[in-house]
């Protein structure tokens, strides 16, 4: 069953940049769905850094500083 999500058009460019370089390195098509489980895979991983780092998300802010913020 699928769901429907709403996300920023700054979000949805992201998710669509990452997107292209899963089809790159897989040499297949993939959809928003593989893309998240993808992010989920990282995150699950627990090195916030390389997942700030693939989508370019907060420059400026350590992956300390993101599970402090977590942790409150």
């Amino acid at each position: 069953m699928s769901e429907t999500i709403r996300v920023s058009k700054e979000v949805k460019r992201e998710l669509l940049r990452i997107m292209e370089e899963l089809q790159i390195e897989k040499g297949e098509n993939v959809d928003f769905n593989d893309v998240i489980e993808f992010l989920l895979s990282l995150y699950k991983r627990k090195n916030p850094e390389n997942l700030r780092k693939l989508v370019g998300l907060m420059p400026n802010i350590s992956a300390e500083d993101l599970v402090e913020e977590k942790r409150n």
